[in-house]
């Protein structure tokens, strides 16, 4: 029996935790037994029950807290007994653990914009010393990047010295995401725009209510997610006084529907790793937009559909280009999505392990 390793912050709400959720099924589907590892007791997604969870259920040790659950970990994948044709870390606690675990065929798998997540407002030697720790963070490493925009950017900006790198775009089940979007819709509502993602300040919660106050349109704005800035954005719908326009429906574990029967979604990020509820959304034949930020939006709208990319937190841009696709809408060729599909991700994969 072939087997195959996943080690994971988290299965709770996110786009890492659900791409590994699809290529762990793609994977079972070839006849590869499946294990997965998630370093805190956090369980959200519906795990498929041909996965083996397994939880290390992370303990802080303060000082030596990183050394203490890392040999943790070890201890319990080496209890598993097994011989994995392959392992792969995604996300930065798991990366941090199992950065110096040896197996011949082990990769990680980066999902977000590092200049944008770990930079950010950095300046002086506070930014010189984070790019350094960095870079040293993911050298002589095996990557796997989720958008050609997250590879460039540990190249480029950071120099990273890694074993390999390349890019493969996240798992994506189409047939599945459509089965799913025909379930019954939750709300009542026909006429309407929606945002999927998580309540937090790389999303740009503020500067989309601010686009869509200023587009006036006659329809609602749905924020499916949840996340620490639930809070201020309630306060801000108050300030705006949108309080009648806008709804926030918390975490759906099938937000589909929803999609499916928007007019459009809409995407106002500072940067994404890749942007996967855009290419959800077009799978479904919903219209989108989105902010043209690092990384991933501009790797799904290519060629004709770059028109539908506006500036990053510009509300005049988001605010115009809103009012004319809510009025607008174009039909979508979803040709653009086929190197998304499970089939061509899985492929990718397959020759990494062959």
């Amino acid at each position: 029996m072939k087997n195959i390793l996943f080690v994971i912050d988290s299965l709770g709400i996110g786009g890492a935790e659900k791409a590994l959720l699809t290529q762990a099924k793609e994977f079972h589907k070839l006849g590869y037994e499946i294990y997965c590892i998630s370093i805190y007791n956090h369980i959200q997604f519906d795990v498929p029950s041909f996965v083996h969870l397994h939880i290390l259920d992370w303990k802080n040790y303060k000082i030596i807290k990183y050394k203490r659950n890392a040999q943790r970990l070890y201890v319990l994948i080496k209890s598993l007994n097994k011989d994995f044709s392959g392992i792969f870390v995604h996300l930065d606690k798991a990366i941090a653990l199992m950065r110096k675990y040896q197996h011949p065929r082990i990769y990680y798998v980066i999902h977000n914009n590092a200049s944008q997540q770990e930079l950010g407002s950095r300046t002086g030697f506070s930014k010189i010393k984070k790019r350094r720790a960095i870079q040293k963070f993911y050298s002589n490493l095996n990557l796997i990047t989720v958008s050609k925009g997250v590879e460039e950017d540990l190249l480029h900006s950071f120099h990273v010295k890694c074993r390999s790198i390349q890019t493969i775009y996240n798992t994506m089940d189409f047939d599945a995401i459509i089965r799913l979007a025909n379930e019954k819709l939750f709300i009542e509502y026909t006429d309407y725009i929606v945002h999927v993602g998580r309540l937090v300040k790389a999303k740009r919660h503020d500067i989309l209510l601010q686009a869509f106050k200023k587009a006036d349109l006659n329809t609602k704005l749905l924020l499916v997610g949840d996340g620490q800035e639930r809070d201020n954005i309630v306060k801000m719908i108050e300030v705006l006084g949108l309080q009648d326009k806008v709804e926030l429906l918390g975490f759906a574990t099938n937000p589909y529907a929803l999609m499916k029967n928007a007019k459009l979604l809409i995407l106002t990020s500072e940067y994404e790793g890749f942007g996967i509820v855009l290419a959800e959304a077009l799978s479904l034949g919903t219209p989108v937009m989105s902010t043209d930020c690092p990384s991933g939006p501009n790797e799904i709208l290519t060629g004709a559909y770059k028109k539908y990319l506006v500036k990053v937190n510009d509300v005049e841009d988001i605010s115009n280009k809103l009012k004319f696709l809510y009025k607008h809408p174009y039909k979508i060729d979803k040709t653009i999505l086929l190197k998304f599909d499970k089939d061509n991700v899985t492929e990718h994969y397959i020759r990494l392990l062959a």
